[in-house]
């Protein structure tokens, strides 16, 4: 039997973008055996049309602007709006360049939540 054997990187805590765009729940960076991913667990937020998950390199995005100007990483669509979900991050990214995890409507460019991450 083979154990496997995971390292948390990173967590932060979803919230509201603004009145209308609102999440919650954890995010954590997690290094696998067989490569790195974004887990959201406890996750809940406002449903809308093409939302994405995005690795970004602003610490604490609190607008659409924080996120469009910076650098980022689309890890592909939501899963659904509520949840517990994974997504795979890629093995060339660089994760030390971000620094939060935003839901974000690509339809639109509107900021739905982010959650800062912090090191572990």
């Amino acid at each position: 039997m083979t154990v496997s054997s995971s390292q948390i990187l990173a967590t932060g805590t979803f919230k509201d973008a603004d009145f209308a765009h609102k999440g919650s729940g954890k995010a954590t960076l997690v290094q696998l055996d067989n490569g790195t991913e974004l887990q959201l667990s406890e996750f809940k937020v406002t449903n809308g049309p093409d939302l994405k998950v995005w690795l970004s390199n602003h610490e604490n995005p609190t607008s659409a602007s924080d996120v469009i100007n910076g650098e980022w990483l689309s890890l592909g669509p939501l899963k659904g709006n509520i949840g517990d979900q994974r997504y795979s991050i890629p093995a060339d990214a660089d994760l030390s360049k971000f620094k939060s995890v935003v839901i974000w409507c690509e339809q639109f460019g509107v900021l739905f939540s982010p959650a800062a991450l912090s090191s572990n």
